[in-house]
């Protein structure tokens, strides 16, 4: 049995996998508990609709619904007025942020409970963004792990937003460093090891792990044009036939490596939707020859943006819920993938 846990933990992400070896891996962590602006943003706008609807129906049928323009929301004086900054918008901002607050999870208090006394085989930082790695030094005090992936990056210390930033980061640093008892491990495409290529006995096998991207000219190309989310370890599991494909915050370069290196072979049965679902991780062709199952994506219900029509047209429109190319897509969820099944 493989099982893979899709968290959602606002403003980043967090995957994590309970391989049929038994072993834990956890691709990226966050655990600062918050949305990012834009995800914010734009729950906000669907909380005022949703506000604005209510109050409004009550007057569609005359009255003051006659005053909809007055409140420039075509929907009654009371709902243009909650929608623009009225009285409704303290309501929409608690019901927003008190929705976020049940819906977060916190990746550390989530092993302990699932995993209870497992410590992590892996952890694989897919690149070095504040918001892939916040919780570092938590999770290795309070969980630990055994083996860290990194990126051979030269990315330079970036503004932090607090202290706890800081920490991480300069835990970061120290993990990289000769000091630290763990070697950061940083493969790239091709790489085959035992416990994630390979059985001890040299066999195919292992935990099925296969590494996509980056290469090391890729690498280096990000590090001069300083693209760290090009840099993004890119990696599929395969279990009992089928596959999932998580591709960090992968962007329109590091998907041209993909689709000109493996074309036809990047077919994938499912896709964790690149950079939280954003239209910036979207590349049409590399959606076309993956053509999953099910795509999953990590952050509101109206971030992917973009649907595909049967002819491979975009059009810019919200999904509700998100499709591509006919292809269901959901919010973060649990996937558990048995033995045939």
């Amino acid at each position: 049995m493989l099982r893979v846990h899709f968290l959602n933990v606002g403003h980043g992400d967090c995957t994590i996998i309970k391989h049929h070896s038994g072993r834990l891996t956890m691709i990226d962590v966050n655990n600062s508990q918050d949305s990012d602006p834009e995800t914010f943003a734009e729950e906000l706008e669907e909380e005022r609709k949703k506000q604005r609807n209510a109050l409004s129906g009550g007057f569609s049928g005359g009255g003051l619904g006659g005053l909809g323009g007055f409140g420039g929301s075509g929907g009654g004086l009371l709902g243009g007025l909650a929608g623009s900054g009225g009285f409704g918008i303290l309501s929409e901002y608690a019901a927003v942020a008190d929705r976020a607050k049940r819906e977060l999870t916190d990746p550390i208090e989530f092993l302990k409970r699932t995993y209870r006394n497992e410590t992590l085989w892996r952890f694989i930082l897919t690149h070095p963004d504040l918001d892939h790695m916040r919780g570092l030094k938590a999770l290795y005090e309070n969980i630990g792990f055994a083996n860290f992936w990194d990126t051979n990056h030269t990315k330079a210390k970036p503004d932090f937003r607090g202290d706890a930033d800081k920490y991480d980061w300069n835990f970061y640093q120290w993990l990289r460093s000769a000091n630290s008892p763990l070697k950061p491990l940083m493969y790239t495409r091709g790489n085959s090891y035992f416990a994630f290529g390979k059985e001890q006995n040299g066999m195919p096998g292992g935990d099925n792990i296969e590494i996509l991207s980056p290469t090391p000219e890729l690498v280096s190309e990000c590090n001069t044009a300083e693209k760290s989310n090009d840099l993004s370890i890119v990696v599929r599991i395969h279990h009992a036939g089928q596959s999932i494909l998580l591709s960090g915050d992968a962007e329109q370069s590091a998907w041209d490596d993909m689709v000109r290196f493996y074309g036809n072979r990047l077919k994938s049965s499912f896709l964790k939707a690149s950079h939280h679902g954003r239209d910036t991780g979207y590349h049409l062709n590399a959606l076309r020859l993956i053509a999953p199952i099910m795509t999953l994506y990590l952050s509101g219900e109206s971030q992917i943006r973009t649907r595909v029509t049967s002819t491979g047209n975009r059009q810019d429109e919200r999904c509700h819920p998100p499709a591509i190319m006919g292809i269901s897509s959901y919010r973060l969820t649990t996937m558990a993938l048995g033995d045939g099944s």
